[in-house]
């Protein structure tokens, strides 16, 4: 163990990659409210999605958290987004990936969230988010309302 690791662990630092999906459905996008119970920022809206575990690729990980939290099925198209955090000894990385709608209902884990909605820009404007979401409106979709390319 290195000198370095050693003293991460003493001070419990760490580092973290997590993957979300802006699942599209028509014009509105999926946003999750985290549930109050959560140990990390309850009662933001967030993104479906997680934490890569060791040795996940960013998709697998994605597919994974998608269907934990939502029971969608969903085609993932490209990264949107990255961004990273570094407070309170915690490293967090976040990518946004677009992703479009394919089938199923949404059914949340009620320990990881406790409420969804079909969000258009405007009305995730006035929502408590996340960080990275915060981030994400900011720089992309306040900028550029529709981040979406038709497609044939």
């Amino acid at each position: 163990m290195s000198r370095l690791w050693a003293l991460r662990m003493l001070t419990k630092e760490y580092q973290k990659v997590a993957v979300h999906a802006l699942i599209r459905k028509g014009n509105k996008f999926l946003a999750t409210l985290r549930s109050k119970n959560n140990d990390y920022k309850p009662e933001e809206w967030d993104l479906p999605g997680g934490t890569v575990e060791f040795g996940e690729t960013s998709e697998t990980a994605l597919k994974r958290e998608i269907s934990e939290e939502t029971k969608l099925k969903v085609e993932i198209i490209k990264p949107l987004f990255i961004c990273s955090r570094a407070k309170d000894g915690r490293h967090q990385f976040w990518i946004v990936y677009e992703c479009k709608y394919k089938s199923g209902e949404v059914k949340l884990n009620p320990d990881e969230h406790s409420d969804y909605l079909w969000a258009d820009k405007n009305e995730l404007e006035k929502l408590k988010k996340i960080y990275f979401l915060s981030s994400f409106y900011k720089k992309v979709l306040s900028k550029n309302g529709n981040i979406y390319k038709k497609r044939g």
